[in-house]
């Protein structure tokens, strides 16, 4: 029994490191091999869940900025130094 509980708990690690550091291809292609064996296996409602993250996943109007539709994102302003020589001179004690 406790081998059957480590090897679930492993399995959701790797999951979990795969769903978070595979990259997007690797997804998208994990993504509709789930949906199309969901498909041929009858489970319609999990087919249909994973085509809708699919659709979701290849829009840009996820906020990811990857896909670079949105335009080169404007350079901050470059704010001066709140803390000047001169202050700092002030500040120690003889």
């Amino acid at each position: 029994m406790q081998e059957a509980i480590v090897a679930v708990i492993v399995a959701i690690a790797a999951w979990a490191v795969v769903k978070r550091y595979a990259p997007k291809a690797a997804r998208q292609f994990c993504r509709a091999w789930a949906a199309r064996t969901a498909r041929r296996l009858g489970w319609l409602a999990l087919e249909k869940k994973l085509v809708a993250q699919a659709a979701a996943a290849a829009s840009c109007a996820d906020g990811c900025g990857t896909c670079g539709g949105c335009g080169p994102t404007p350079a901050a302003p470059e704010t001066p130094s709140a803390i000047t020589p001169e202050a700092l001179k002030q500040t120690i004690r003889r």
